[in-house]
């Protein structure tokens, strides 16, 4: 794959030959740089505030599998259409963006091949908005035996919304992410009738960014963040005409930071800063005896992040990202009479530098993260390893198209 793949890159580097107007971006290039929020990075941007559609017009982009490092990742592919001066149109079609993975029904499926549309509106030369609405959906059922039948189906639905400002000197943009996340098992065995679903299932965040030139002519922005998250909901098991409940689980995060962007040359930019995080999970549960509570928390400060990005060619570029914290955790689980407590202190993110390239050819672009495991193990001929992952010289892979006039 890595010798199919190099012979494409030095085919397209002599056609193509010089860096034109491509706009690097999507996971494989945030990644590399460490998940920065202190970059710009069109694809990553308009996943979160849709109103970044007014900046990007007449753009494709696309993640392709996570090659070697995890079966997990799933690829998606995105567009954008500008129509007339104003208004922008687009949609993103298969990446996950709710919390259903939170539920834990072993007899319901996720929702597959979500889909949001991105709409965006340029009200004036100082504001944008934009409208993301969001589906993904799933069902199965059996029918026609009559001593065993089952409708299962599980849904999210919501939409982002999101601003963009712009000040005297820079910008701030705020978003909104809404999802009702569902599920729901009927299943009937000899003639009873056993319902699974959620009460719940609401999931809510907000996230403020900043982009501020501290004085006029200055080329260094700083940039302030600040995020909130919340989800819950409980399970319930009908039987019959018997409803039981389950734990009642909650979720909150918060976050806040605050960092620098520097362009230090038109050829290199560093970023770098400090966050915050604070997690808290709950699950609770009371009958007669009283009430039973676990809760874990996570108190992650500080984080320290650092990307930088650099031009080594007209048609490649470098990337390396850090990202190393200080995580306070705890655990506490209380009963009638009973109270546990756990806490340690641990770093935060194992695995602290990620390395990565975008290669660059007139509107198009690759951009990529460099396989951790290539970079420990080598190729076959180095390490002697017959595992296929360690010939996988990338990992996430990104691709996008400018097509705009």
């Amino acid at each position: 794959m890595l010798k199919r793949f190099l012979a494409v890159m030095f085919l397209l580097v002599m056609a193509v030959g010089v860096y034109a107007q491509s706009i690097p971006s999507g996971t494989g290039r945030y990644s590399a740089l460490g998940n920065s929020p202190f970059i710009l990075d069109a694809h990553i941007d308009m996943l979160n505030n849709p109103a970044w559609n007014t900046q990007y017009r007449n753009y494709a982009f696309s993640d392709l599998n996570q090659f070697g490092e995890s079966s997990d990742f799933d690829g998606h592919a995105g567009v954008t259409f500008a129509l007339g001066k104003k208004w922008n149109l687009g949609m993103v079609v298969n990446r996950r963006q709710d919390g259903w993975n939170n539920f834990s029904v072993d007899s319901v499926n996720a929702p597959i091949v979500p889909f949001m549309g991105l709409i965006g509106y340029t009200a004036s030369k100082d504001f944008q908005i934009g409208l993301a609405p969001y589906v993904a959906m799933w069902n199965a059922k059996w029918t026609g035996d009559t001593s065993y039948t089952y409708d299962r189906s599980s849904s999210s639905l919501g939409a982002n919304l999101g601003i963009i400002y712009m000040v005297k000197k820079g910008w701030i943009e705020g978003n909104v992410k809404f999802r009702m996340n569902k599920y729901k098992d009927e299943t009937t065995v000899g003639g009873t009738l056993t319902t699974q679903e959620n009460d719940g299932g609401i999931e809510l965040s907000v996230g403020l960014r900043g982009w501020i030139y501290p004085s006029k002519g200055s080329k260094v922005a700083v940039v302030p963040l600040l995020g909130f998250y919340t989800y819950s909901y409980t399970p319930k098991t009908t039987v019959g005409s018997t409803t039981v409940e389950g734990n009642e689980n909650n979720w909150l995060n918060i976050n806040g930071g605050v960092g620098l962007n520097w362009p230090i040359v038109d050829d290199i930019q560093i970023a770098g800063g400090v966050q915050a995080f604070y997690n808290t999970y709950k699950a609770s549960f009371s009958d007669t005896t009283g009430t039973y509570e676990s809760k874990f928390t996570d108190f992650i400060a500080p984080v320290f992040n650092m990307a930088v990005e650099t031009r080594i060619a007209d048609w490649i570029t470098g990337r390396l990202g850090f990202v190393k914290g200080i995580n306070m955790g705890s655990d506490e689980y209380t009963a009638p009479s009973t109270t546990l407590e756990y806490s340690d202190l641990s770093a935060f993110n194992s695995s602290s530098i990620s390395l990565g390239a975008g290669f660059h050819f007139g509107r198009f672009s690759i951009d990529a993260t460099v396989s951790e495991r290539w970079l420990k193990q080598g190729p076959y001929w180095i390490s002697g390893s017959n595992n296929q992952n360690s010939e996988d010289l990338f990992g996430i892979i990104s691709a996008s198209y400018n097509f705009s006039k």
